[in-house]
């Protein structure tokens, strides 16, 4: 029976079996992973040495508005199985190897992942289980064997094992179900909607209320059971508008918690999204950008979030390259921190900890937050950065070089950093931060310097796609080894008197890894911020899942901007006509 005695002997150690008896899912995983486990062989191979399964069962409804009127409502439930087949052992097994082509270039898969039937049958879920885990199986024996003939072709020094092993756990949580009122959403979202009919200059827009309901089963040949809810609730509001000179203009305004209950009351949301409507309105106002800077630049707020998302967590992450010497985007997609453990890579007064632990900050629900990861081991609150010093990495049961065991932040098979908290030892008030840019500014000789309120990111790509492909471009022809969207809401500050003039399509350009050894000083205004990370969304499975920062401001002593595109589209030739009325 290989290795099922450990787990039915954890199962009644913990108890959880009784609470679990009526789990049809439960039953038919367990009840597959036992037979393919004591009788899965083919040929001369001993046969796996570890399954894992995972069903994902979302339950979800969502309704999208614009300018008053519903453009979607459905509520839908599906199930996803995942399945992960190993040949070999801890040490070598099939794992992480891609034999070329597009898909290999980008990494290895874990697995087969398919839709199953949403009915609690026992009969239909072994059904897919048994088909699932024989083509994983196949899979698994073709790439070991390509594996051992890639190392005995190429010299892979010090060649870290292919997987931990780690404590099993048993959880067994409830079932997630959603609750929500559709008929309040529905009238929300219609509601919110309206609210641009008041901003001509806006051509595009829209409110979308997302709410979801997740149960997770999580079933491993090494004892691991698990049963995980989690509830997530999103409202979103973006808006595009068009200058004069055709340059496209957007924003997004984000409200996040467990469910519909968590979000702030509807004039709270009202008045952020107005004051969205009015920023966009202001910047297809604005002058555009018409000079390069070199120089510091305060990220205030949500400017200062998206700089930690996008600057510094990707990094924060470990996943293990697929070995294939054939593939062309390996230096492309190297970690800069791969090897920098022990070393510095921030200022001495910034340490920072991913806690998926913490549920709440302030009055704020920490929607990313949860207790087990997608490989079944507890999560941990973990220090990557203590001090300015690179100390570790988010992990899953991939080992490094260095760090041989998870600390429970796997995510879609990688070690990923999704509820990150950056913590300072020095804080300044929001004039103290603007006095300190102004110095700078002077002692540089410069006449204006920079403050950042808001960045591009790409949940506002939703209503102009082509502004991602345009947007990316532009980042990658920008010389930058760190990639950062361009500002949304930038104000040149007069270093002379502190005026402020808002500004709009500056790009960054010449970003280093460095630029995080160059933040100088931080607030006293620290708050959580909701976002979709580039550096989780590689590795969702269906919608991306939310990260969070939770940051203060940040002044960086030198920063490049330059001029953004010039080739734009032109205005609509004719105006809108519920306006013309």
């Amino acid at each position: 029976m290989k290795l099922i005695a450990p787990i039915l002997a954890l199962m009644l150690l913990t108890g959880s079996n009784d609470s679990a008896k009526d789990d049809v899912v439960l039953k038919a995983m367990k009840d597959e992973m036992g037979r393919s486990m004591s009788r899965l062989h083919l040929d001369q191979y001993k046969g796996p040495y570890f399954i894992s399964y995972a069903v994902r069962q979302n339950e979800t409804f969502g309704v999208t508005a614009s300018f008053g009127s519903v453009d979607r409502s459905d509520r839908n439930v599906t199930r996803n199985l995942s399945v992960d087949v190993r040949e070999g052992d801890y040490s070598l097994d099939s794992s992480d190897f891609s034999s070329g082509g597009f898909h290999g270039a980008l990494g290895a898969s874990r697995g087969p992942s398919a839709d199953i039937t949403v009915d609690d049958n026992y009969d239909s879920i072994r059904h897919e289980l048994w088909l699932n885990t024989d083509r994983a199986y196949k899979k698994a024996i073709e790439d070991l064997e390509g594996k051992k003939a890639f190392l005995q072709e190429n010299n892979v020094k010090e060649r870290p094992d292919s997987m931990s092993k780690e404590k099993p756990v048993v959880s067994i949580g409830p079932m997630a179900h959603l609750s929500s009122d559709t008929t309040h959403d529905t009238a929300l979202a219609r509601k919110l909607s309206l609210i641009f009919r008041d901003y001509p200059r806006i051509q595009k827009s829209l409110v979308s209320l997302d709410q979801e309901a997740d149960t997770s089963w999580f079933v491993n040949s090494d004892g691991f059971t698990n049963r995980t809810p989690k509830q997530q609730c999103v409202l979103v509001a973006m808006a595009t508008a068009q200058a004069d000179d055709g340059m496209a203009i957007s924003d997004l305004q984000m409200f996040s918690g467990a469910t519909d209950k968590d979000l702030p009351p509807s004039a709270v949301i009202e008045k952020s999204i107005r004051d969205m409507a009015q920023r966009i309105t202001n910047l297809a106002a604005a002058k555009a950008t018409n000079e390069e800077y070199r120089g510091p630049m305060l990220f205030e707020g949500p400017a200062a979030a998206e700089f930690i998302s996008q600057i510094l967590q990707p990094q924060l992450r470990h996943s293990p390259a697929p070995l294939d010497k054939n593939n062309p985007f390996a230096q492309m997609s190297k970690n800069p921190f791969e090897d920098k453990i022990g070393i510095k890579v921030m200022p001495s007064f910034i340490t920072v900890v991913d806690d998926p632990l913490t549920k709440k900050v302030g009055t704020a629900v920490i929607t990313s937050a949860y207790d087990i990861d997608d490989d079944g081991v507890r999560a941990q609150k973990i220090t990557l950065i203590d001090k300015g010093i690179l100390k570790t990495f988010c992990m899953s049961r991939a080992p490094t070089r260095e760090i041989k065991q998870s600390n429970g932040h796997s995510f879609g098979g990688s070690g990923v950093s999704r509820n990150l908290y950056v913590l300072s030892s020095v804080s300044s008030t929001p004039q103290e931060l603007k006095n300190k840019l102004l110095q700078l500014g002077k002692e540089n000789g410069l006449k204006n310097v920079y403050i950042a309120r808001r960045l591009w990111n790409f949940g506002t790509a939703a209503l102009e796609p082509q502004m991602l492909f345009s947007t990316l471009f532009a980042s990658m022809s920008s010389g930058s080894e760190a990639r950062l969207l361009p500002p949304v809401l930038l104000y040149k500050v007069s270093v002379a008197d502190g005026k402020e003039e808002l500004v709009r399509g500056a790009q960054f350009s010449n970003l280093t890894m460095r630029v995080l050894r160059d933040i100088v000083a931080t607030g006293n205004d620290t708050k959580p911020y909701p976002l979709v990370s580039m550096g989780a969304m590689g590795f969702s499975r269906g919608a991306p899942d939310l990260s969070t920062v939770v940051t203060p401001s940040l002044l960086i002593d030198e920063v490049e901007l330059q001029k953004g595109t010039r080739q734009t589209e032109l205005s609509p030739i004719l105006k809108d006509p519920y306006f013309q009325k």
